[in-house]
């Protein structure tokens, strides 16, 4: 988490909460002073949606009606500035494929689900104008930010993407892609079921386990003899990213908990069907 001087002492920096036109949104203050990009997590307030859905559902791959999810879009791109045609979004399946968003990508996935980028667990680019957008309702959003090559990625990692790497390998791709040196990279762990709520099974404890199997135990707490654990995917997320170069002061844990807070965040575990969104975008230059 980065930590920056106030007054003589250390302070943890997280997530700040915004409020604009109704909506509320998070953000990071280390990639905010930068002034590279634009971009937020959004919260579940402020939209049209209804029932399972409400209000500020931003997924078009819901049951949600897709005017509904269009006017709701349109209502958090225009909080950022942004148009909603510059939107391009993936389908999420808990995998580990990560996409290079490329200028003639633009739009996809804006307002029709036909034409969302397949299979893809993160997005990144070093294109201007382009909002990448990801989905979420505990899973955790990493949002990334190279301030040297001017390249930007953000990954969806539920415990099936965490434990198949996807923040590290979205870094090995911005290595191979843009020339990234870690040391450098700017990354942030956004809102998302905490350990305080997220109780997992054996079969997915056996899966950390194979994967990690020197320090598999420090991403669970509570193991029982029956066989589960509270999962702590915002430590499983940090050590990646740190295994894979980062600076710790370079990388930001927003530390809440989606299920903790249903005024402010939707929750799958809750039974809440609609999605947030974390977007990122390279300012045009």
């Amino acid at each position: 988490m980065l930590v920056k001087k106030e007054q003589g002492r250390d302070v943890k920096e997280t997530f700040v909460r915004n409020e604009k036109n109704g909506l509320v949104y998070f953000t990071v203050p280390v990639f905010e002073r930068t002034g590279l990009v634009l971009h937020a997590f959004s919260g579940r307030t402020g939209g049209v949606s209804e029932g399972a859905y409400e209000s500020l559902n931003l997924s078009i791959l819901t049951d949600d009606k897709l005017s509904n999810v269009w006017e709701n879009r349109r209502r958090m791109v225009t909080a950022l500035g942004v148009e909603a045609g510059a939107i391009v979004g993936a389908h999420q399946v808990h995998k580990d494929k990560v996409y290079r968003v490329l200028v003639q990508d633009k739009g996809l996935g804006a307002f029709d689900p036909d034409t969302v980028i397949p299979a893809t667990d993160a997005l990144t680019t070093n294109e201007p104008g382009i909002l990448l957008m990801a989905f979420f309702a505990d899973c955790v959003p990493v949002f990334f930010l190279d301030p040297v090559k001017k390249a930007i990625a953000v990954a969806h990692a539920g415990w099936k993407g965490t434990v198949a790497g996807i923040a590290a390998k979205t870094v090995k791709y911005m290595i191979d892609e843009y020339g990234t040196n870690p040391l450098d990279l700017l990354a942030a762990v956004g809102p998302s079921i905490g350990p305080c709520h997220y109780q997992v099974d054996a079969p997915v404890i056996a899966e950390f386990k194979e994967k990690h199997p020197l320090n598999w135990e420090s991403f669970f707490s509570n193991l029982t003899e029956d066989g589960h654990g509270q999962l702590n995917l915002w430590e499983a997320n940090l050590w990646q990213l740190l295994e894979a170069g980062l600076r710790k002061e370079n990388v930001t844990v927003a530390g809440l908990c989606t299920y903790c807070r249903p005024e402010c965040f939707f929750s799958h575990r809750r039974g809440m069907a609609g999605r947030h969104a974390a977007m990122i975008m390279l300012k045009e230059r």
